[in-house]
């Protein structure tokens, strides 16, 4: 893998689901990284400085990766080619995989999941703070307005959008179901590629895995079930039901923790 002496740096807004994808990619291809979780409005301002564009700001030496997209084609670049995520013969299905699960489905999940939480600060303190400095977390307890006024403006949300949202996350998880229905192991068959990850992580939170955040065994920065508004957890235990919300549950109990290190 990289070959640099620096430790890999990252930059990320804590509960974004790009900053719990680029753990898992790192922690897949057996990075050693450093991250700096930040809330908003703070992560925003640092990531403008530092030149970022996304959720994501990755540092590989002289190497500045952007998106969370450019740092899986940066490190599967340098990986073995049974363990790419990007395997060449399945290049097509892979773009078409990303845009259909960490741009359609994430950008729903993420529509729904802020729109309904957001107005319920008791639950999203923690979420929105989580790793982030003291300075950070007491501003956003005591001035809670400004993240969620950010927020709530930069997604457009709304009531209508959140619906409109879980019908698309509704549609997209058919659509996995059945890929799933002739017993594959992962969506492209017997290997992990970037589908799997993509998909895992952008539906998250519709079924809450443990292991999710990139702190094993404790709750990352998503509310618990118990947190969630009753209207919402009816709809979550009805998608850990489906063949694709238990696909997303059985990732991240197997492969979250897995990586190339553990292969001989």
């Amino acid at each position: 893998m990289s070959n640099s002496p620096k430790p890999i740096r990252v930059l990320s807004f804590s509960p974004s689901a790009d900053a719990e994808l680029n753990r898992w990619i790192l922690f897949y291809y057996g990075i050693d990284f450093k991250e700096s979780r930040h809330s908003a409005p703070f992560y925003f301002l640092l990531n403008k400085l530092m030149g970022g564009k996304s959720l994501v700001l990755c540092r590989d030496s002289d190497a500045k990766l952007t998106s969370v997209r450019a740092v899986i084609d940066h490190f599967d670049a340098q990986t073995a080619p049974e363990f790419k995520l990007i395997p060449e013969n399945l290049a097509s299905e892979m773009e078409i995989s990303w845009k259909r699960y960490n741009s359609d489905l994430g950008g729903a999940v993420v529509k729904w999941a802020y729109a309904n939480l957001l107005p319920h600060k008791d639950i999203m303190i923690r979420p929105l703070t989580l790793g982030s400095p003291w300075l950070e977390r007491f501003f956003v307890k005591h001035c809670y307005h400004i993240p969620e006024n950010l927020i709530w403006k930069s997604q457009k949300l709304s009531k209508a959008s959140a619906d409109e949202s879980l019908k698309t996350i509704r549609t997209i998880f058919q659509e996995v179901d059945q890929l799933l229905a002739d017993g594959r192991k992962y969506l492209y068959g017997e290997r992990l590629t970037l589908a799997d990850f993509a998909f895992a992580v952008s539906g998250a939170p519709l079924v809450l895995p443990a292991n999710y955040g990139g702190d094993q065994f404790e709750q990352g920065a998503i509310p618990t079930f118990e947190e969630f508004p009753m209207e919402l957890q009816h709809i979550i235990s009805a998608m850990r039901q489906t063949p694709s919300g238990k696909f997303i549950l059985r990732l991240y109990a197997e492969d979250r923790y897995r990586s190339v290190r553990d292969n001989p």
